[in-house]
């Protein structure tokens, strides 16, 4: 019984997290079409991810973890960060002849 109430209580401390991974690239590639470093282009981003402020530690690895920065600005760089990222370049080859 105690397992089941720890699931629940596990379940609901999570809950916010997982509505939040369901926002895609394509969702956030909207507010690209406001103006950059733009309070309205921050509100877009918040509105499709809800920020949640907290200390913060370490350098964000996803885009839902932009949600946690407090500063607006630092925020909104994160999310660009992520959203404006360029493809991967393709490498090279090294032992490629040259004709």
């Amino acid at each position: 019984m105690k397992a089941r109430y720890l699931l629940i209580a596990i379940a609901v401390f999570y809950y916010p997290s997982i509505l939040a991974a369901q926002v895609s690239m394509p969702v956030l590639k909207g507010c690209l079409e406001i103006e950059d470093e733009s309070k309205e282009r921050l509100n877009c981003y918040d509105a499709k991810i809800a920020p949640e402020p907290k200390p913060v530690t370490s350098v964000p690895k996803s885009v839902r973890d932009c949600r946690f920065l407090k500063e607006e600005d630092e925020r909104l760089r994160c999310f660009n960060r992520f959203v404006n990222a360029s493809p991967k370049k393709k490498p090279t080859p090294r032992n490629q002849q040259q004709p």
